[in-house]
């Protein structure tokens, strides 16, 4: 199936080709996840992390992919889990590692969880948390804090999440009235780029001078961790952030660990051609897969007679439910293709337009 000349986007990573051979005896949909490519992400970011001046703890982002065999893997080698909502923190808890958690979608406060910390995202939320009389007052707390609006995104006029500057002159007077103190701080930059460190590094040192954030041990920096993944400047931006050797780090990768581990299996169920233009359907929907990211096909198996531009849809009836336009295939009814990379944020963010079911996972 992974003949060379089948070959229509750039080559992707070593263990893939091996992994489109075994998907062979795997019945279309189907996403099939490596192992092997999972386990080598993770040694080349935790490698990256031995030069770092400060502790670094690395914990996964479950909201990245939430496959039970990918978390099991990843339980094997990370310090422990970020999570998001009561069903991600469920799905870790039984690892007994390190979590992170923050956001809103909790109906309790995983607080009481020796091994988990979590970083209230608004006074409001504190707030509610301290005068519940029924939750345990623990006596340190995290406060995610937000980011300013160059740090976050491009795209947008800053991020909802987190304590504002304001809001953190507020925490003095919640002191007097509660016993608990800030023992870490998270701080999440979306995309961290090398050309932001510098910006950064002077937040972060800001921060630290406050005197409401005086008993915290630990800065959690977050995800947004791909870019600096795929140039290997991983530990140069954190030892260039300066912060003190007596703060451990915490870091929170999901895409940069995951993105890259999957394949998506599909066959063509229809076919039609007009004006030289060939049209194909797939057995599966990229409208449905993933409201975030689109595969490319990599291979594929049965040719058809006469090279084509070829339009590849999914199985719904929604017009747009659309793959991507490929120039001069032989692509057919009855094709198998391979679409990579498959892991980030595929599941984790999928709809089930006609009821159409998610397709089948693998991990192998």
């Amino acid at each position: 199936m992974c003949r060379k000349k089948h070959s229509i986007t750039s080559q992707p990573v070593k263990a893939i080709p091996e992994l489109i051979v075994k998907s062979r005896k795997i019945n279309s949909p189907a996403i099939i996840y490596s192992r092997k490519v999972l386990n080598d992400n993770l040694n080349i970011f935790l490698s990256s992390l031995k030069t770092v001046n400060n502790k670094v703890h690395l914990l996964y982002a479950v909201k990245a992919c939430t496959n039970s065999e990918v978390i099991r893997e990843m339980a094997t080698k990370v310090t422990g889990f970020s999570v998001s909502s009561d069903e991600e923190y469920n799905l870790v808890q039984r690892y007994n590692k390190v979590i992170s958690a923050t956001g809103f979608g909790y109906r309790r406060y995983p607080q009481n969880d020796r091994n988990c910390i979590f970083y209230f995202n608004s006074l409001s939320q504190l707030k509610c948390y301290l005068n519940n009389k029924d939750n345990y007052i623990a006596a340190k707390i995290g406060i995610r804090i937000r980011s300013p609006k160059t740090l976050f995104s491009k795209s947008v006029t800053s991020s909802r999440f987190g304590f504002t500057l304001k809001q953190i002159k507020l925490l003095k007077d919640l002191k007097k009235i509660y016993n608990f103190e800030v023992s870490s701080i998270l701080i999440h930059q979306e995309n961290k780029v090398f050309d932001d460190v510098n910006e950064l590094k002077c937040f972060i040192a800001k921060i630290l001078r406050k005197s409401e954030f005086q008993t915290v041990n630990s800065i959690n920096l977050g995800g947004g961790w791909d870019n600096l993944f795929l140039k290997k400047q991983i530990s140069k931006f954190i030892n260039n952030l300066e912060i003190p050797k007596q703060y451990d780090i915490y870091i929170e990768p999901g895409s940069a660990l995951v993105r890259t581990i999957g394949i998506l299996k599909a066959t063509v169920i229809d076919e039609s051609i007009e004006d030289n233009i060939r049209t194909i359907t797939l057995n599966t929907s990229q409208f449905n897969n993933s409201s975030w990211y689109v595969p490319k096909i990599v291979a594929y198996k049965k040719e058809g007679l006469k090279k084509l531009d070829t339009y590849v849809y999914g199985n719904t009836c929604y017009e747009k439910d659309y793959f991507g336009k490929y120039t001069s295939t032989l692509i057919s009814l009855n094709s198998d293709v391979i679409m990579y990379p498959v892991g980030a944020y595929y599941f984790t963010t999928h709809r089930e337009l006609h009821g159409l079911s998610f397709p089948k996972e693998y991990c192998i």
